[in-house]
């Protein structure tokens, strides 16, 4: 069923406001006044189509996980070992949509769940396509992945923050590494 047209572009207008405002504020507070105020609209235009900031921001993080899943669909993610070349690309797909909305989100503390979220679909997934080709009990496969994957989005954060001067290339290829040779890789071989 098609939404009304109107109803489409206030609920754009809300949600442009609100991540301009986010971009330019480092305050996790956003009011609803300085949303309606920025989309040029009234407060109750507002509470017509979200109870709160937090209901937008809700809805806009179930909207990524959900892009998030179809790009790993898509890029047949599922249907192969787990790959974090793979995982790293669909990432970044996701976050080149609006790279600076999304580096502002990844130094926010009060969005830490959005990356909790992400990091706890990874690993199902990383669970899930590895617990046929090995021989482990599933408490500890769950706390490999567990391992592997927080290291992993810990460090696409970094990268994010602009903690790191390395190209998106140059990390992918740490982390791929990384996560196949283990510290193996750093040690001196004999």
């Amino acid at each position: 069923m098609a939404q009304d047209r109107r109803i489409v572009k206030t609920k754009a207008a809300i949600r442009e406001a609100f991540f301009s405002i986010m971009k330019e504020n480092s305050s996790a507070k956003i009011t609803v006044t300085e949303i309606a105020n920025r989309a040029n609209i009234d407060r109750k235009t507002f509470y017509l189509h979200y109870d709160s900031p937090e209901a937008l921001m809700d809805e806009f993080y179930k909207g990524l996980i959900h892009d998030f899943l179809l790009i790993l669909e898509k890029s047949d993610f599922f249907d192969r070992s787990f790959d974090v070349l793979a995982l790293f690309q669909s990432l970044n797909v996701l976050v080149q949509r609006d790279i600076e909305l999304y580096r502002h989100i990844a130094n926010m503390p009060s969005y830490a769940f959005f990356w909790e979220e992400i990091k706890n679909i990874i690993k199902s997934v990383a669970i899930e396509t590895m617990s046929d080709g090995v021989d482990m009990p599933k408490d500890e496969l769950e706390l490999y992945a567990e391992f592997y994957v927080a290291g992993i989005i810990a460090s696409y954060l970094i990268w994010l923050r602009n903690e790191v001067s390395l190209t998106e290339a140059k990390v992918v290829n740490i982390l791929s590494t990384a996560t196949f040779y283990g510290f193996q890789k750093l040690l001196p071989q004999k």
